[in-house]
């Protein structure tokens, strides 16, 4: 029996690329099921989400990355789905990607698969490096793409992930964890493209703060006792 997959989207604010994001993945993907997050956006996301015919849940307030991923993974763990991917809402991840990362986890090499930009002919930003390097030493494998988003997880990562995926703009933080709960991560090669329309939500504040909050983990995580679940997997 084919493993049943839910394509969690992440959005916040992104109602003019949604459509796009929605399409790329039914002309790719035309069975998935889709769940977009609405991250407490401010614009006319309601109104777009309502039109494209597919699942829905709105937060109440702006809660971050990590927060609405755990809302997805809960949800796909009441309707008995084996395994979530998560997409961005602003059209970086190119839905034909979603292949390799879905292999990595139906082959049995991973519980975690994570795209990986630099896998590929990618210019590297010297903070990634310095990020990857930092990540690469703590979780003893290799990472070279330490703020990916474009992600999919297997079973035993969702029963976990769907009570403790960290909150806020978590990617490096969730690698951590997951070396910290015994999750096997694999990273698969993909090719980013420019978003759709609009900037970034990641502003040299927000760079910042997941700065510090990464530093803050590298302290903490390794010392923190393994999840309940983790164990008993």
């Amino acid at each position: 029996m084919n493993p049943t997959v839910l394509c969690v989207i992440v959005a916040h604010n992104e109602a003019a690329n949604l459509p796009l994001v929605v399409a790329d993945i039914r002309t790719q993907r035309k069975h998935l099921d889709i769940l977009i997050v609405d991250d407490g956006s401010t614009d006319r996301t309601a109104s777009v989400v309502s039109r494209l015919g597919v699942r829905w849940v709105q937060l109440p307030e702006r809660m971050g990355v990590g927060s609405a991923m755990r809302t997805g993974l809960r949800y796909a763990a009441r309707r008995a789905y084996d395994i979530v991917v998560r997409v961005d809402g602003d059209g970086q991840h190119r839905a034909e990607d979603i292949a390799g990362l879905l292999d990595a986890l139906e082959t049995g090499r991973a519980d975690v698969a994570v795209g990986s930009r630099y896998q590929v002919d990618q210019p590297v930003r010297r903070s990634q490096r310095l990020l990857s390097a930092v990540l690469s030493f703590a979780t003893r494998q290799r990472v070279t793409d330490p703020t990916s988003g474009f992600c999919a997880f297997g079973p035993r990562a969702m029963r976990i992930l769907a009570d403790h995926h960290p909150s806020g703009y978590a990617e490096p933080e969730l690698r951590l964890f997951i070396e910290r709960n015994a999750l096997t991560v694999v990273e698969v090669g993909v090719r980013p493209r420019p978003r759709f329309h609009g900037r970034t939500s990641l502003t040299a504040g927000r760079i910042i703060a997941t700065t510090a909050r990464v530093a803050l983990a590298l302290a903490v995580v390794p010392w923190r006792r393994r999840v309940q679940e983790a164990a008993r997997a």
